[in-house]
């Protein structure tokens, strides 16, 4: 068993907490986390796909596109909980029917 398999294992692995983490919580932080971890398992995989095709350089572009992309998403998420804080005092996900109006 080479080390790259044991990497997609691994991977595989974050990509299965990172989704559980967001289909079972109903925490607006918590649902952050787990895309995030979902998110770490896919730079991992576009850095291993990288190192396996030869064409490290590419992926370590796409890698940086990709931080750049997650922290935007990450601060409107982060924006959304304080919102939503602000106006219903949880951070529960089916209480954000008050921020239509």
């Amino acid at each position: 068993m080479s080390v790259f398999s044991l990497d997609w294992y691994f991977i595989s692995l974050l990509i299965f907490v990172g989704l559980y983490g967001m289909l079972v919580s109903r925490n607006i932080l918590r649902q952050l986390i787990g895309l995030e971890i979902v998110s770490k398992a896919a730079m991992l995989a576009v850095i291993s796909a990288g190192a396996l095709s030869s064409n490290l350089i590419l992926a370590q572009a796409l890698i940086i596109t990709m931080i750049v992309v997650e922290v935007v998403v990450v601060a409107a998420g982060l924006a959304l909980l304080v919102k939503a804080h602000r106006l219903s005092g949880s951070a529960d996900i089916w209480k954000l029917d008050s921020l239509k109006g």
